[in-house]
């Protein structure tokens, strides 16, 4: 049977869902001067859209709620019907994602290399799953890195970037991205020892085509 739900399974693993990660009442980016109506979410890839929120979702001014009048979630930027003024604060409450689908995509592909049949991850048989769930899980920490290394502070020049003294994402990512491969590894090699010393391989493998019929020995 195909997986068709691997996607959604790895976004379990990583706690990626769309209402894993909320920020609430957050500060948003950009100046207020009671001119400017432009303004921007600090995490990228936000899932919530401003103009019709829902719940907890919202724009606030001195926590009021106030109108949006069009939001790209891509970038995180929005622009707010009524300009806040000086000495107002402007907060925002979002969900928000670490990665696009297409990039759990690409996980799952590698994933289903390493564990070396082929690159179709729809085709991983179900025994393998857990161990191609954590290998994609290695890959989006590994990801995650990568983009945590970049300062954040030159980037958006705010007081949001991560204090290094407190919290290193960097560290942490990397000590994750290990410990995911290391399950992965175990949970391959616990399906593939089943082979008793074989090389390490699938336990069964499906080969499409057809079998000539041998005939008779007379």
């Amino acid at each position: 049977m195909s997986w068709l739900t691997a996607v959604s399974d790895v976004r379990k693993i990583i706690s990626d869902g769309p209402t894993d990660k909320l920020s609430y009442r957050k500060k948003v980016l950009n100046i207020i001067n009671g001119v400017n109506k432009i303004f921007k979410t600090f995490e990228m890839r936000r899932v919530s859209n401003f103009t019709s929120p829902t719940g907890p979702v919202g724009v606030f001014v001195d926590d009021s709620p106030v109108t949006v009048i069009s939001d790209d979630v891509t970038s995180g930027e929005f622009v707010v019907n009524t300009a806040p003024t000086d000495g107002q604060s402007l907060t925002a409450t979002y969900y928000w994602q670490w990665f696009l689908d297409a990039e759990l995509q690409e996980f799952l592909v590698d994933s289903a290399e390493w564990i070396g049949v082929g690159v179709d991850y729809t085709q991983i048989p179900e025994s393998l799953r857990p161990a191609s769930k954590e290998y994609a899980a290695h890959k989006a920490y590994q990801k995650l890195v990568s983009k945590m290394a970049v300062n954040l502070a030159e980037t958006y020049q705010l007081y949001d970037a991560p204090d290094g003294k407190r919290f290193d994402p960097v560290s942490m990512y990397m000590k994750i991205s290990k410990e995911k491969y290391d399950l992965a590894l175990k949970l391959r090699n616990d399906v593939y020892d089943g082979r008793k010393g074989q090389a390490k391989a699938p336990i069964s493998v499906s080969i499409a085509g057809r079998v000539r019929d041998v005939p008779p020995n007379r």
